[in-house]
């Protein structure tokens, strides 16, 4: 075989058996809850059995033996041969697991080694036939679906079909694999072709449209008009011959014929040129607004409507659903229940919510740290919710929603809550604060003490969570995706956590505001509100300048001191939620909202705290944006005065 073929077979089959395996976890974690729905387990069985097929035709051994053991295990268990238990569950993660790692060895040219022996061995059926059990047919007993299997064996070289072509392996060689696509598209009778097994013999070829029409009635899409219409056969149990009409609308081209896979690369430099187009359109409007040309108004008008329209537009080819975050958490969850002896249900909500590329993967870790507490600290054992009045299974719900231009994903159990007492008195002893100040703290407050570096409440150290450093860092990640965090708890009734962060990190909408006579951009979805300063509530509080807003006391920071900018004497208050945290920073004048393309500042400024980069306003000069979460420190202060040259 050619090596540039090859090298793109490699990559089409990763590419494929990836979005098969990707779900492959959360399908396993569904059926160990519901071993004896049919329809997932062959959705599962199909899983290792189209992977296998396409190992067996790039030649890669490990791969094939470790799927063909997970298949026979799920054959058993679809022909009613065993019930799968949690053992059977342990073996098949334990199997995904490697199947992804083979993978990334395959993507990355590494070698692959076989799977263990004592895996394999794991994944070997034990046959106790339920009592409960009614006997099946060892194959499908739908005329379709029983065809497609040998189709399906055929081509991948199962064995053990009638008609199918004899291999000391799994692999077929490259010309029958040519001969079964010839006998599919109806050119030719292959070696091993699948024949009609009724009692008129009508033809041995399958044309394109009946192997369309099997694949629509596989997927369940019903029998409408048009679709496939099966006569079982009445003098043996094999499938009937298939008879198929086309209808209008299945002339219509499939679903992967309006799609195209586009480097990631060539996404994100378009991204970056619409980015530009948005500074243009600013600079474009202001020159439009401070002149009296009408013409020149009404096209910077239009220019302002296409750009908004073609900024949706690329912005929404970035998008993902935050399912492909939410996949991976049913296994962690599940994993995390055996090992403490809970009984957990996982419910998700909002799986289709759409959510920036960039920070899907960039919220796996602190949502990961999320549903480790709320399992580990959140949820009672089965014995301490009997005695609670509670069921003995616990509820973590993961849910998703957009609010405006926010991704809001919260993590809520049924638990225990939060006890705001318990978390002053653990603060005092581990020194985070002393008695005066955590008697001053609110309940919102107390609950805001479980995100400071090594403050936990667990009284063991355990390797699941305890060790006071998981909440920091959640706040930390959070922060630095310009998100924060929020406390709800209820002693007794359990706990919520929300997280918030912008729909998209690709263009920045910022609040612009002046300090002397510069300008700095301020991220809008850390901003809270802007009021102005009554110098009557300006105090000072334990050394720190605060100021009384809605009820409590806001500590207040001058961003002109920060930036070493003598006497720019700020009066107005910009209210930043920072992670979990509030400050209020003053500045001389807010100027407005806009949208901006962030830009580095190159080696020269690399690395300098609180500056996240820069951009151009819509009247041509420089913008400093500014980075909150390495601007805030922990106790709430900004950083010590930056002293920017002028």
């Amino acid at each position: 075989m050619d090596a540039n073929l090859d090298s793109e077979l490699r990559d089409d089959f990763l590419v494929e058996a990836g979005e098969l395996v990707q779900r492959l976890g959360e399908q396993l974690i569904e059926l160990e809850a519901s071993p004896h729905d049919r329809e997932l387990l062959n959705a599962v069985f199909r899983v290792f059995h189209t992977v296998k097929g396409g190992a067996g035709f790039l030649g890669i051994e490990p791969m094939v033996q470790l799927c063909h053991c997970a298949e026979e295990l799920l054959n058993d268990a679809r022909n009613v041969k065993l019930v799968l238990n949690a053992a059977h569950m342990d073996a098949l993660l334990e199997a995904l697991d490697l199947l992804n790692v083979m993978m990334a060895a395959l993507a990355s040219g590494a070698s692959m080694s076989p799977p263990p022996v004592a895996l394999l061995q794991r994944l070997q059926p034990v046959v106790e036939k339920s009592p409960a059990a009614a006997p099946t047919k060892t194959r499908a007993t739908d005329p379709i679906e029983a065809e497609f299997e040998a189709l399906l064996d055929t081509l991948y070289g199962q064995g053990g079909v009638p008609g199918a072509p004899a291999h000391a392996g799994n692999d077929i060689g490259e010309d029958e694999f040519e001969s079964l696509l010839d006998t599919l598209h109806g050119k030719g009778a292959a070696p091993g072709a699948v024949k009609s097994s009724s009692a008129d013999e009508k033809n041995t070829e399958i044309s394109e449209d009946e192997f369309e029409a099997m694949l629509d009635s596989l997927h369940g899409k019903g029998s409408a008009p048009g679709n496939v219409a099966v006569t079982p056969s009445t003098s043996v149990p094999a499938p009937a011959p298939v008879e198929a009409t086309r209808s209008p609308a299945a002339a219509k081209p499939s679903q992967g014929e309006n799609t195209v896979r586009v480097d990631t690369a060539r996404l994100d430099t378009l991204v970056s040129r619409a980015g530009e187009l948005v500074l243009l359109r600013n600079r474009l409007l202001s020159l439009a607004t401070r002149g009296e040309n009408e013409t020149l108004s009404a096209m910077a008008g239009d220019l302002d409507r296409v750009s908004d329209d073609l900024q949706t537009a690329v912005l929404g080819m970035r998008m993902q659903p935050v399912g492909r975050l939410f996949q991976r958490f049913p296994r962690i969850v599940r994993d995390l229940a055996r090992q403490l002896g809970k009984d957990i249900e996982l419910i998700q909500e909002g799986e289709d919510t759409d959510l920036d590329r960039s920070l899907v993967e960039a919220l796996a870790d602190p949502l990961i740290h999320l549903l480790r507490n709320a399992v580990d600290h959140g949820l009672e054992d089965p014995a301490g919710r009997e005695r609670a009045g509670k069921p003995r299974k616990g509820k973590v719900k993961l849910s998703a929603s957009q609010r405006g231009e926010r991704i809001v994903i919260s993590v809520s159990d049924d638990g225990r809550g939060m006890d705001p007492e318990v978390l002053r008195r653990k603060a005092i002893e581990k020194g985070v604060i002393d008695a005066t100040q955590a008697a001053r703290l609110s309940e919102v407050e107390c609950y805001e003490l479980i995100f400071r570096p090594g403050f936990s409440t667990a009284a063991t150290i355990s390797d699941i969570s305890g060790r006071g450093v998981g909440m920091d860092v959640v706040k930390t990640r959070v922060a630095e995706l310009g998100g924060t965090l929020q406390v709800h708890s209820r002693l007794g009734h359990g706990s919520t956590l929300e997280l918030t962060v912008p729909l998209t990190l690709a263009i920045l909408r910022v609040l612009m505001v002046r300090l002397g006579d510069r300008l700095f951009a301020l991220p809008l979805g850390n901003v809270s509100e802007v009021f102005e300063l009554n110098p009557q509530h300006d105090n000072m509080l334990d050394g720190r300048r605060v100021t009384a807003h809605r009820g409590r006391a806001l500590m207040l920071g001058d961003l002109g001191e920060w930036a070493g900018i003598g006497g720019a004497g700020g009066r107005h208050v910009v209210v930043l939620h920072v992670g979990h945290m509030h400050l209020g920073c003053l500045v001389n004048e807010v100027i407005g909202r806009e949208d901006v393309m962030v830009k580095p500042l190159g080696p020269l400024f690399e690395g300098v705290p609180g500056i996240a980069g820069a951009t151009v306003t819509g009247d041509g000069r420089l913008a400093l944006v500014l980075d909150l979460a390495a601007l805030s420190q922990d106790d709430g202060r900004l950083l010590p005065s930056l002293k920017v040259s002028a």
